[in-house]
């Protein structure tokens, strides 16, 4: 009669029993299981291409919309005239003179400044020795003191109009011109963390790489605006604007000419400030290629963006010098932000050469770079690829080595094991379509076509 053979309960619930019957039903467990086609839309909102030019775009209206209140292209004063001094002392120009609304002076120029008609309305004056004590006026020009203004452009108005323009000559916004590169770099580099760490829920690398990438993207934004506004100036001082036999010129009036020139220059100071956004961003805690991508995406988006500043303000902008450059800063730092956001994008994808397609759960449709050697997958929120709410997933439950010219998976000793196309595997090498399976989770590993056979042709 052969022996009984007795098992306790605490040997039925020893690690080792668990381990075991892990890897059985793991061994067992088909590859594709419970892993239904990821829907349409699943793929466009976890797609690069989509969420990346939307925080973009979020960040830079948001950046317009903080900095904009504070700018003014030009200072400008309403009021009652209460004199007129068609022989003003301070001037030597034949024509001019000068009136006083409340307690300013303003200055007027024949050859410099334009009359226009008022809002409500009144025809422009026919000449400046039209303008009247009595009457109210708006004015726009070039601020001398707080208490002088040379007008480049008047108007006739109401005394609300003119109320509303008030009498202080408030210098121009200089600061305001100063924030906004380093402003919108800042923004934009936190919106694309932001939404990285939302797709991929990871929040506590959001944060360690967010925090200092905003900083310095912001840091390196403020310090691209030395040669941006080396550039926006020459455009400015050499093609733009300044007195002239014709008035005060504006990138309505230069020839088309101008214009590209104008165009170019810009564009060519916001490719230096996506260039300093890109650097900032992926300076600390990233691989030089994360870095490169950044740096190339931040500046072919800059300088796309920075194409549609003046264009804008040619041709949709109202002719008027009482009308602030809104709607150009507005359209054009919109496109700025979108476009990092494309570029950046566009330069990820055509720079990966192996990435992961995670095919089930909350993370489906979401794409992963193997930046880094090793890449590590688990439930631990420290891993590259954070697989949360499967309880089968180690906190770091397997590993995708860069070995030589493929990519290489590791099993690190998880209880539920890993599975590649069905099979339990300790280490393997991977293949372009593989599909990798971890606790409920199902992953398919796919590769740069064409990159092996270049490789074996070496």
């Amino acid at each position: 009669m052969s022996e009984r053979i007795r098992i306790t309960a605490d040997e039925l619930a020893a690690p080792e029993v668990e381990q075991a019957l892990a890897r059985r039903r793991a061994a067992g467990r088909p590859a594709s299981a419970g892993s239904p086609p990821v829907s349409g839309f699943r793929r466009v909102v976890f797609s690069p291409l989509f969420y990346r030019p939307v925080a973009g775009l979020v960040a830079a209206v948001a950046a317009w919309a903080i900095i904009e209140p504070h700018f003014q292209d030009l200072p400008a004063i309403g009021g009652e005239v209460t004199l007129v001094n068609a022989e003003p002392f301070e001037l030597t120009v034949s024509g001019g003179f000068q009136f006083t609304v409340g307690r300013r002076d303003v200055y007027v120029l024949p050859e410099l400044t334009r009359l226009e008609p008022g809002l409500d309305g009144q025809p422009a004056y026919r000449s400046v020795a039209a303008i009247e004590e009595g009457e109210f006026v708006e004015a726009v020009g070039l601020r001398m003191s707080e208490t002088r203004l040379v007008a480049i452009a008047i108007r006739p108005a109401t005394r609300e109009r003119a109320a509303e323009a008030g009498q202080e000559i408030r210098s121009d916004s200089q600061w305001a011109g100063f924030v906004l590169m380093p402003l919108t770099g800042g923004l934009v580099a936190l919106l694309l963390f932001l939404v990285e760490g939302m797709t991929s829920r990871n929040w506590v690398r959001m944060v360690e790489r967010g925090g200092i990438g905003t900083l310095l993207a912001a840091v390196f934004s403020g310090l691209a605006m030395l040669p941006a506004g080396l550039l926006i100036l020459l455009a400015m001082k050499g093609l733009l604007v300044g007195p002239s036999s014709a008035g005060f010129v504006t990138v309505r009036d230069v020839p088309g000419a101008n214009l590209l020139g104008i165009t170019a220059l810009r564009s060519a100071a916001w490719a230096v400030v996506g260039a300093g956004l890109g650097l900032g961003m992926n300076l600390v805690r990233a691989t030089r290629v994360e870095l490169r991508n950044t740096v190339l995406g931040g500046t072919l988006g800059g300088a796309l963006g920075g194409m549609f500043f003046d264009p804008i303000g040619r041709f949709l902008s109202a002719d008027s010098l009482f009308i602030d450059a809104w709607l150009s800063r507005a359209v054009g730092l919109a496109a700025v932000g979108v476009a990092v956001g494309v570029f950046v994008a566009l330069g990820e994808r055509l720079a990966r050469e192996g990435w992961l397609r995670v095919r089930t759960g909350p993370l489906a449709g979401k794409s992963f770079v193997l930046y880094r050697s090793p890449t590590m997958l688990g439930s631990s929120p420290r891993c590259e690829i954070y697989l949360f709410k499967d309880a089968e997933i180690a906190a770091e439950h397997a590993a995708i080595h860069r070995v030589g010219s493929g990519f290489e998976l590791e099993d690190l000793g998880s209880a539920a094991g890993t599975l590649v196309g069905g099979r339990a595997v300790r280490r393997r090498r991977l293949q372009s379509g593989d599909t990798i399976v971890l606790g409920a989770t199902v992953l398919e590993f796919e590769e740069r076509a064409g990159r092996k056979g270049r490789e074996g042709a070496r």
